[in-house]
């Protein structure tokens, strides 16, 4: 990741929000409109979005997949713990769009009630951590496409990575 790169994405995150309470709102209004979006989408959840091979019920598994690694980063990076470096391996992109790390690819498809519980779980834990949530350079932990997130920043990332993905499922909603 080049420099360029970094500075590029610290500025893409740093447009959903510079305080903690503005990730948080930004965050849930993002989180409120991506459950808009699989309701919308429940008529053709188990038809593969239009341009993607993953149904609407995996990119709805893949959101609360990387919510749910965020919402642990971001519990470490708020703790006390030792933070132990880690791989930093860089994400794949094939053809210009980035490559889910295998921990965030779903599973076969799962209708929305198995999936509610564990994205009401994940939002709660997400929205409870933004208010303590900080940009202490100290305290960062690698992204595969960011490079090293603070907190804050991490949060800011699920908001990205939310809307981006709703967006693809309200294409699910819309006939083909």
């Amino acid at each position: 990741m080049t420099p360029l790169d970094l500075a590029a994405n610290a500025a893409a995150l740093r447009a959903l929000g510079t305080s903690p309470e503005e990730v948080r709102d930004r965050l849930a209004r993002e989180l409120d409109a991506f459950e808009a979006a699989v309701l919308a989408a429940q008529g053709r959840w188990h038809e593969p979005l239009p341009g993607r091979t993953w149904t609407a019920a995996q990119e709805a598994e893949h959101v609360i997949l990387v919510n749910e690694g965020t919402a642990r980063i971001v519990a470490l990076l708020l703790s006390d713990r030792p933070l132990r470096p880690v791989p930093q391996v860089p994400g794949e992109v094939v053809e210009g769009k980035r490559q889910a790390p295998d921990a965030t690819r779903p599973g076969p498809d799962q209708p929305w009630e198995a999936l509610r519980e564990r994205h009401a779980t994940v939002r709660e834990a997400l929205l409870g951590q933004a208010p303590r949530a900080t940009d202490d350079p100290g305290r960062r932990f690698f992204h595969p496409f960011m490079g090293e997130l603070t907190a804050l920043d991490w949060l800011r990332m699920a908001a990205y990575h939310v809307r981006h993905h709703r967006q693809q499922l309200r294409a699910a909603s819309t006939p083909g």
